[in-house]
């Protein structure tokens, strides 16, 4: 049977657009795959810097409180905007920079020696957060004001009886979550402070701390009076996770400073000037502690770094036969006055490293130099010609205050240009190629970042990745809004890891909406109870020691040993029915009575704020009525000792329950309360005898008795495993 011909295969075939350029990614995590390192290091946190230059290293101790400038000084403050705010502890007064005249300015209406509420006594620290001043006066208090018109918001301090000494608070640092951390050589503490400013907890055993800072990993950094100086590190908890007794141990462990700091405070605020400040020849321009532009004549001791360094690469094999490599991404920090140069050279044979460094210089293409870039990334073309391998080389330059800290890079080939849809006359020769490949380049970028965001748009539907930052002052997150669309009102409260499953299980739990079991498979999201999660595949006995062979019949899937709790009790649950002949007043029924509803009765019982004016006429049904749309939902305590999680689960309750009925929240502590707390199966459970007191470790009433058990003072009990023989030292009431 002859194939029958279609039009379609007349045509010519419509030219695919070939796969995205494949790369090579260098960091600290995978490889920086270097042949040769000079004059520059990498930190802990695993960034190429410049080395520090030993001979110009500040001390630990240094009395600005910059822990060997790794972080800028107590006395000044680096806002969310990029201002610089400095405290003058001289004059007691707060001073914002400004770039334009190159000159700090006094803030108005705030600071000041004195007894009011903007007034300090001894200032000791300045720190920003979250658009909040936070000025640290040793004397009193740390006083709070917002940046926008420095409104006075209150005061900070710990509460009565917190402390044995009066506090002395001399330094203030915050970490990634916001809460505060205060230092108090008085009581050889440090203070944690909630994001509201409430008092939690005072870590002890410090002695006199002068200067705490917060790293990248929030880590706490406390630097102590000793001989020889030391910095004792802590977690958010007061754990502690070691010491440091060197500058260079702190390196890589802090964000890069804007601007470089010297002895005794100074700043060197010339590069951020508008225009730079240039200094005359054979001086340095610097501000002192007040804010105060001076000269020096010789250059300052601080800690500063080398102004060159070089990285070499070893080959980089793209594995294509002549390619051609398409461009270098940087990613880091490059702050004015730094540079990194970018040089390559291709070759379609491997060379040995001695080679590649004995190379003339004419022999390394592209030479393009960073320039400060805001979002942190900078990019160039290759300008190398065709090989399989390429080394990357790189000269790092610094002016001795701050050095250029490179996170990553990326290489990216083969050159997948758009000129493939131009006609081939633009690629005949191969000058006028090269150009419209580097002219074609500018308009690649752009549109691959169009198509890298289409290609990762699904992320933003999936619960599991969808972006939940706010998007804005006042505006909701992606996650939310993603919420939105099925119906589900996620509390911005929450931790983000329960919204996630929240808005997960909501497609699965929507027929259930409005029922018992759709509110408890709720509540078993929300607490993290599902079997799901909890359970393991190996929880159960196993009747084997070794396991059985791959080649064996697979085992059937056995259900959880483990089973969530019930969670929800319905009130009609608790009526205790008397039945003739069967039950005995008092004990195990009660009576129907007037004071079920308490209802007002002429001459009877009606009192005014007692009894209730029902105008339902109904009382023989009135124990349906009260309590057949009641219901108590059950929660571990843990989720309701605090205000917020108590109201999120309200609203939870609220959203959720059925429609017409009243829901009662009960927390569920470790004790057994009878009337309260006291069913067993649902919020008890019957444990042993409680036995011993260990001072200090143990609550009288709570979990600890006094004397010897019922049966060692006499009488008839049961205890389990140790008198009960009904009939004999025991007796069934």
């Amino acid at each position: 049977m002859a194939q029958r011909t279609t039009r379609d295969d007349l045509l010519p075939r419509i030219p695919a657009p070939p796969d995205d350029p494949s790369h090579w990614l260098l960091d600290s995590r995978i490889g920086w795959r270097a042949a040769r390192l000079t004059g520059l290091t990498s930190g802990p946190d695993g960034w190429l810097r410049l080395a520090r230059d030993p001979g110009a290293d500040l001390p630990l101790s240094d009395p600005a409180g910059t822990l060997g400038g790794i972080v800028l000084p107590r006395t000044v403050a680096f806002g969310p905007t990029g201002d610089v705010y400095l405290l003058d502890v001289a004059a007691g007064l707060v001073k914002r920079f400004d770039p334009c005249v190159c000159r700090f300015e006094t803030v108005p209406c705030l600071g000041g020696f004195g007894d009011g509420p903007r007034q300090v006594g001894r200032p000791s620290a300045l720190a920003i957060h979250a658009g909040t001043l936070y000025v640290v006066d040793r004397e009193r208090r740390v006083a709070v004001f917002s940046l926008h018109g420095f409104v006075l918001r209150g005061f900070w301090e710990p509460p009565a009886g917190a402390v044995a000494q009066p506090w002395e608070p001399v330094a203030l640092a915050f970490d990634s979550r916001g809460r505060a951390f205060v230092a108090d050589p008085a009581n050889g503490c440090i203070h944690r402070f909630r994001r509201d400013g409430r008092w939690t907890h005072c870590f002890s055993g410090f002695g006199a701390v002068s200067q705490i800072a917060v790293d990248d990993e929030d880590r706490l950094h406390a630097l102590v009076a000793s001989a020889p100086p030391l910095v004792k590190v802590i977690d958010a908890d007061g754990n502690p996770l070691g010491d440091v007794t060197s500058a260079e141990e702190l390196a890589g462990r802090f964000p890069s400073l804007p601007f470089a700091v010297g002895p005794k405070g100074r700043l060197f605020l010339g590069p951020l000037c508008d225009p730079p400040l240039v200094p005359p020849a054979g001086k340095l321009e610097v501000f002192d502690a007040s804010g105060a532009l001076v000269q020096i004549d010789a250059p300052p001791q601080t800690p500063s770094w080398v102004t060159r360094g070089e990285y070499l690469s070893e080959a980089l094999d793209s594995e294509l036969y002549r390619c051609q490599w398409h461009r270098v991404v940087l990613e880091g920090a490059f702050p004015p006055g730094t540079s990194v140069e970018v040089r390559t050279y291709t070759a379609e044979a491997e060379r040995p490293t001695t080679i590649v460094e004995a190379l003339p210089d004419e022999a390394w293409e592209t030479r393009q130099i960073t320039r400060t870039s805001e979002d942190g990334s900078w990019d160039c073309l290759i300008r190398s010609g065709e090989g399989r391998f390429l080394w990357l080389y790189l000269i790092v330059r610094g002016n001795g205050l701050v050095t250029p800290a490179v996170e990553r890079i990326r290489l990216e080939f083969p050159r997948v240009s758009l000129r493939r849809y131009l006609p081939a006359v633009f690629g005949a020769e191969p000058i006028s190629a090269d150009f419209t490949d580097r002219f074609l380049a500018i308009f690649d970028t752009t549109l691959r970042g169009i198509e890298a965001t289409l290609d990762d748009q699904d992320a933003l539907f999936d619960p599991r990745s969808a972006p939940a930052e706010p998007l804005g002052k006042g505006k909701a997150d992606f996650l939310t809004w993603l919420g939105t669309w099925v119906g589900v009102a996620l509390d911005p409260r929450l931790p983000v890891s329960r919204r996630r499953a929240l808005l997960r299980n909501a497609g699965r739990l929507a027929h259930l909406r409005g029922t018992r079991e759709g509110l408890r498979q709720q509540l078993l999201v929300y607490l993290g109870l599902e079997p799901a999660s909890l359970c393991c595949d190996r929880d159960q006995l196993q009747d084997r020691c070794c396991p059985l062979p791959a080649n064996c019949v697979p085992v059937p899937h056995q259900p959880c040993a483990w089973s969530a709790p019930p969670l929800i009790l319905e009130h009609y649950q608790l009526r205790r029915w008397l039945f003739l002949a069967q039950g005995r007043l008092g004990d195990s029924a009660t009576l129907w009575g007037r004071q079920i509803v308490n209802r007002s009765q002429l001459d009877e019982n009606a009192q005014a704020g007692v009894t209730r004016l029902d105008t339902t006429r109904d009382p023989l049904r009135d124990p349906f009525h009260v309590y057949a749309h009641r219901f108590s939902v059950f929660v571990p305590g843990c989720f309701v000792r605090s205000a917020r999680h108590r109201k999120a689960l309200e609203l939870l309750l609220r959203a959720d329950r059925p429609a017409h009925t009243v829901s009662q929240l009960v927390a569920v502590e470790p004790r057994f309360r009878i009337g309260i707390q006291s069913m067993v199966g649902l919020d008890s459970v019957v444990g042993r005898y409680p036995e011993g007191v260990t001072l200090d470790g143990q609550a009288l009433g709570g979990d600890t008795v006094l004397g010897p058990a019922a049966h060692a003072r006499g009488g008839p009990s049961l205890a389990i495993g140790q008198s009960s023989r009904v009939g004999t030292t025991t007796t069934l009431n």
